[in-house]
């Protein structure tokens, strides 16, 4: 005999749904209508979500309880929070007003797994029937679960990829993604209370990218965010993707001179397979932090050395970069003479060896920079400039402003 617990506030639904149990399910069911949670000796657990505070909830019997099957039931104005759902990984989902049908079929198959004690991912399209409209509001919270399980290489099967296809209409599902961050200059000019940086980026993207792109999908983290898109068929990359990389220039540069507002933006390479785009979020992750072929603030992945001699190069580089480094001392550490060695470097990662190893220096002084108390001077002997004044001069040819006034800046915090 299975417990079902039902926890609700409206009581004349409660009554309608625990019905419904006992009609269909009473020879093998127990349904509990007790408020007081009893986590250690249920088996299904259906909870009404009111509040923030409910999750917490859900996740205090999920620890006590780890057999039980949570199932939250949402009305439609909490359901930007179905996401956590989807997150914590559970079994199934309800929005209010509950279909009957679905919702015997979605407690029929979670009772089929108890008995046969397996795992049930969560079904896209039970959720698609029952979001109202459809609308992309409604949808949004969904999409975007959806796609941070994707970058997490946690969706495994063509099955549950072919659920989610409600939520994507068309060709929607991206093939790409860029990995952005940036900071904010002048801090201390007074900004209108409603002005946010984050949202700044996504509108000015949405301008430029939006007339080219119909759908682009904004996942934001604490300290960057992604974007998410479909590059038409004909291109093998962003980059020879003329009118997509003009519209991310523009993007840039608008931000820049109208907003102050600065980012760098990682892009990784193509996946037309939608179970392998999170490949293209470590690229576009490591395309961010590795020295730029061109521009600094817009770097390719497809860009990236791929000779495995100046590979291990780099990664001496970025092991030693305060030392010393000269030609002679590198190329020596693959067999190489240094006039080859000079050649091939420079083909490979589009830059100068003196200028490949000041960048990584620099991008160490940027992190200095923001995260300690250290004084220019120290960080520039740190790094292994021969001068504080030639570490501000070369600091600012390359990121355009001085490193005082870097440090005057504000990292973009996302979310």
């Amino acid at each position: 005999m299975y417990i079902i617990q039902l926890i609700m506030q409206d009581a004349e639904e409660k009554e309608k749904i625990s019905t419904w149990m006992r009609e269909e399910f009473g020879t093998c069911c127990q349904v509990e209508e007790s408020t007081e949670l009893r986590a250690e000796s249920i088996h299904i657990l259906l909870i009404e979500i009111h509040t923030v505070f409910d999750w917490v909830k859900i996740n205090r019997v999920r620890k006590i309880n780890r057999e039980c099957r949570i199932i939250p039931i949402l009305a439609p104005s909490i359901l930007s929070t179905s996401p956590i759902a989807i997150e914590m990984k559970l079994p199934s989902l309800f929005i209010k007003p509950l279909k009957k049908s679905l919702f015997l079929r979605t407690l029929k198959r979670n009772l089929e797994a108890l008995s046969k004690e397996l795992d049930s991912p969560l079904n896209y399209q039970d959720i698609y029937e029952q979001v109202p409209d459809q609308n992309e509001r409604d949808v949004k919270p969904f999409q975007e679960a959806f796609l941070r399980r994707l970058l997490r290489d946690e969706v495994r099967t063509e099955a549950e990829l072919i659920q989610t296809r409600s939520f994507f209409p068309g060709e929607a599902i991206p093939n790409i993604v860029c990995f952005i961050q940036g900071f904010v200059r002048f801090p201390e000019r007074e900004r209108p209370e409603e002005w946010d940086a984050a949202e700044q980026i996504r509108q000015c993207v949405q301008k430029h990218l939006g007339p080219l792109v119909p759908h682009l999908f904004f996942l934001s983290y604490r300290k960057h965010m992604l974007l998410l898109l479909r590059i038409p068929e004909a291109y093998p990359s962003l980059r020879c993707w003329e009118a997509g990389q003009s519209a991310l220039l523009s993007v840039i540069t608008e931000l820049e001179e109208e907003q102050n507002i600065h980012i760098y933006i990682g892009v990784g390479e193509i996946y037309r397979e939608p179970l392998a785009l999170f490949r293209s979020y470590r690229e576009a992750r490591k395309a961010r932090r590795t020295p730029p072929y061109e521009r600094l603030s817009l770097r390719y992945h497809d860009q990236i050395a791929d000779d495995k001699l100046i590979q291990q190069c780099s990664r001496y580089i970025n092991e030693h970069y305060t030392e010393d480094l000269t030609v002679t001392c590198v190329a020596g550490q693959v067999n190489l003479s240094p006039a080859y060695f000079s050649r091939l470097f420079k083909k490979e990662t589009g830059r100068s060896f003196v200028e490949y190893v000041t960048f990584v220096r620099l991008q160490r002084a940027i992190w200095l920079l923001r995260h300690t108390n250290k004084t220019i001077e120290q960080i520039a002997e740190e790094l292994g400039f021969n001068t504080p004044n030639y570490f501000s001069a070369i600091f600012k040819k390359y990121a355009g402003l001085a490193p005082s006034e870097y440090r005057g800046t504000i990292e973009i915090i996302f979310v």
